[in-house]
């Protein structure tokens, strides 16, 4: 294995070359039409000229520096854990990690010349695929026994997907779930976790008279489309995928809006940020709370084993089955950099992928794996003892769970429906009213940008 590596090492490293400059000054932001445009010409004019090594440039391991914003807590850890591990076993290649937020960062980066090899993103690729400025993954994958659509959990598979091909792999899989005191749920007579939206009702009002907030909940958007879609309502109009309208003035959004309205009218539900959320549930004051499996590491370390955290994905709805959509940050390769770096970000971005780091990463994080075998990996001990992982997989695994829309535009659709949801839920609008708002602003967002 070590000679296959180091003559693959050798023959990337003759092509090795630098990058030339990028010619047009780019702002964080959106981009428009006309910079798309100009950044689209500065990717496919970069050209890399050759230079020359001496023998101990030669014999140095390919740099690649990666991008990504996992700052701190059990999420951090395991990142710099898994890249260390890497390093230590691939003497022809090295991962540095630098934090920051790359989904916006990248944008100024690109242009300036200054990109790094390998980037985590969030789902706002549109942007630099429709500019030309990322490599697909493709090539890389063809022959792929790790990474490819049998591998891959379906959801995950589509998640970055464009016409074809795959400028972004994601590698952060969450979904949105409820974490709960089991303790409390004892107390208040409830054997298990609510399985319908009218049994959660039910459980709040028995919460309740235990002298505690029975729900907290984040007003966003992640946390609002999974109870949506479990009533019968689509991401967009008629499709969870592709499409330039959405579709909020609809019988499952109303229905959706008003079971809100009605628990936080009941005094059974309280909108705060995920900090504060944890906070109240480590301290007793909460009896659950939503977020995502990102959260679930997160959650465990605030309670600090103080009592047993219950865990289940959103209920049912009145299809009669939960929704859920796949989310979180992915691995993208901006342009401009020689074939042997690129090749050494794939090599880092397959090793990502195998079943080990697939497993170490889903159970020091909470993050589902993305690949059946990586799920296979983890001991039934660990997932019996973790039910909000457990919970987790089970909604990534199922049919009904679905990729975010890759339309750079639903990144304005969401904030919508954050301020719409919000403010008819605390009765600052009418239900119809903020519906009404939301379906004029999501359409205008929709149809204002070119789909992909």
């Amino acid at each position: 294995m070590t000679n296959r590596l180091l003559r693959r090492e050798d023959e990337l490293l003759k092509s090795a070359g630098r990058k030339a400059p990028w010619s047009l000054p780019l702002q964080c932001g959106a981009v428009t039409a006309g910079a798309a445009a100009l950044l689209l010409a500065a990717a496919t004019s970069a050209q890399a000229a050759p230079l020359r090594q001496s023998r101990t440039e030669a014999a140095s391991p390919v740099a690649v520096q990666l991008w990504e914003s996992h700052n701190g807590g059990p999420v951090g850890g395991a990142m710099t854990a898994l890249v260390d591990k890497f390093d230590a076993t691939h003497p022809g290649v090295k991962v540095t990690i630098v934090v920051t937020k790359a989904s916006t960062k990248l944008q100024a980066a690109l242009p300036a010349g200054d990109a790094p090899v390998l980037a985590e993103i969030s789902h706002y690729d549109g942007i630099y695929v429709k500019a030309g400025a990322l490599v697909s993954w493709n090539s890389f994958m063809k022959g792929s026994s790790v990474v490819n659509a049998n591998t891959i959990l379906p959801a995950v598979w589509a998640n970055g997907e464009v016409n074809g091909q795959h400028y972004r792999l994601q590698a952060d899989l969450k979904v949105s779930e409820v974490f709960y005191n089991e303790d409390l749920f004892k107390k208040a007579g409830i054997t298990s976790p609510p399985a319908t939206w009218p049994a959660l009702a039910t459980d709040a009002a028995k919460l309740k008279r235990l002298g505690v907030i029975p729900i907290g909940w984040k007003d966003s958007s992640a946390h609002i489309l999974p109870a949506i879609m479990s009533n019968g309502g689509t991401l967009l109009q008629g499709s969870n995928s592709v499409g330039h309208a959405v579709d909020f003035e609809s019988p499952a959004a109303k229905a959706t809006f008003t079971y809100f309205r009605s628990l936080y009218g009941a005094n059974e539900l309280q909108f705060h940020h995920g900090t504060t959320l944890r906070e109240d549930l480590a301290a007793g004051k909460m009896a659950m709370i939503d977020g995502t499996s990102a959260g679930y590491a997160k959650v465990l370390d605030a309670v600090s084993g103080k009592f047993s955290v219950g865990a289940f994905v959103e209920p049912a709805g009145s299809t009669g089955h939960a929704a859920n959509v796949a989310q979180g940050l992915g691995f993208v390769l901006p342009k401009g950099h020689t074939h042997a770096q690129d090749e050494a970000a794939w090599t880092f971005v397959q090793w990502w992928f195998e079943p080990a780091q697939q497993a170490l990463w889903a159970e020091r994080t909470g993050f589902d794996p993305e690949t059946k075998a990586g799920i296979a990996a983890i001991p039934a001990t660990y997932l019996a003892a973790h039910p909000g992982l457990r919970a987790s997989i089970a909604a990534a695994e199922s049919p009904y769970t679905v990729p975010r829309p890759v339309s750079d535009s639903y990144n304005e659709v969401q904030a919508s429906i954050d301020a719409e949801f919000f403010n008819a839920v605390t009765g600052k609008q009418t239900v119809t009213s903020a519906l009404a708002t939301l379906q004029k602003q999501g359409d205008s967002y929709m149809t204002g940008a070119s789909e992909l």
